[in-house]
Order: C-alpha cells, then structure tokens, then sequence
C-alpha cells in the first residue's frame, strides 16, 4: 500500500474515532435542560469557530479524495514525523477516555453548570483543570502531521486553540462562582492544560 495513502486511511480513522467518542459520551451523559443551571451563550467567535471547523471537514473530504489538488499546501514531513502523529492522537484518545471516565455523569457536552455538579480533583484533574481541552489540542494537531499538510492540519488546530482557550475562560468563570474559594486554591494547584507538578 502506498504511505500516503495509509496516512491518508489512519487520518479518516483519527476524525471519525473523534466523532463516535464524542457521540458516545454526549448520549451516555445527556442532560434533560431542567437540570443545566448555567449555561454559555453563543457568540461571533463561536459562529466563526463553527464555519472554520466545517471548511477543515471539507478540505478534509478534498484532501482525503483528491489529495493531488492540495499539492500546493504541502509540508516536507519525513515519515517517521507523520507517524508521530499518530502517537499524539493516540496519547490525545488516551487523556480524552481518562478524563471523561474520570469526570462520569459531571461531564457535559458544552460548557454549562449542572444542578448537581461535583468539583472533580482526581486522575488527570489533580494536575490540570481542562484534560479533555487538552485531548482535543492532542487529537486535533495529529491531522497536520497525518496530512503533511499545513491548510488541513491548521484548519483543524487553529480553530480549536481558540474555542478550548474560550471554554476554559468561560468554565473557570462559572466554577469560581460556584465553589468559589475551594475552586480558587485548586486553581493555585493545577495547571490549565498542561499539569503541574
């Protein structure tokens, strides 16, 4: 089999394993709307987010099909650097699976405050406060080394830099209210996306 169509194989696997996980846990934990006590509202930014992420799916299914026609976006990536790609997505799905296992029935599919949502300082929670953000930075960087491709790879890591950047404001915001001194000092003790020792 030819390597870029191997990559081009593992890089649809990589996507749609992201889809049916996310699928998965947002029907496994699906909230009834009585029990959201706060909730983020849409804004621009995430409006413009969303446009982004369905011209990467396009350019994806492009580049998946014809990937000659992208040719001109090209990156000179050896193929042991695109193999390294799969590690990262493989390391991401591994946080990712942690974390929302972790989290249970506390988890949400959007940034909101449930009735009866617990602080969770345990697994990946005890050195950083957004794991699963940061899965998503892991799983979502392996399309530019899968692609070798810097319009396919940042048209899915640019995007999803700034809508983690914004749910992790948002989120530490409403926790602060929530939990207010106890969430303060766990933020003193943890790291954003990355963990502190």
């Amino acid at each position: 089999m030819n390597t870029d169509v191997l990559f081009r194989i593992l890089l649809l696997i990589v996507l749609t394993a992201f889809v049916l996980h996310r699928a998965y846990y947002t029907r496994k934990y699906a909230q009834p709307e009585s029990e959201v006590s706060r909730e983020r509202e849409s804004s621009r930014s995430q409006k413009l987010i969303g446009f982004i992420n369905l011209l990467a799916l396009l350019v994806t299914v492009v580049y998946l099909i014809w990937p000659d026609r992208l040719d001109g976006f090209s990156l000179p990536f050896p193929d042991w650097l695109r193999w390294f790609g799969v590690l990262v997505a493989a390391s991401g799905f591994a946080l990712l699976e942690w974390s929302q296992s972790t989290l249970s029935r506390n988890w949400s599919d959007t940034p909101r405050l449930l009735g009866d949502q617990e602080l969770v300082t345990k697994g990946p929670y005890r050195r950083m406060r957004h794991p699963i953000y940061m899965a998503f930075m892991l799983i979502l960087s392996a399309p530019l080394f899968l692609s070798a491709n810097w319009l396919v790879g940042l048209l899915w890591l640019v995007p999803t830099f700034f809508e983690v950047t914004a749910r992790a404001r948002y989120e530490e915001s409403i926790l602060v209210e929530r939990y207010g001194e106890a969430y303060l000092n766990y933020m003193n003790t943890t790291g954003r996306l990355l963990p502190r020792f």
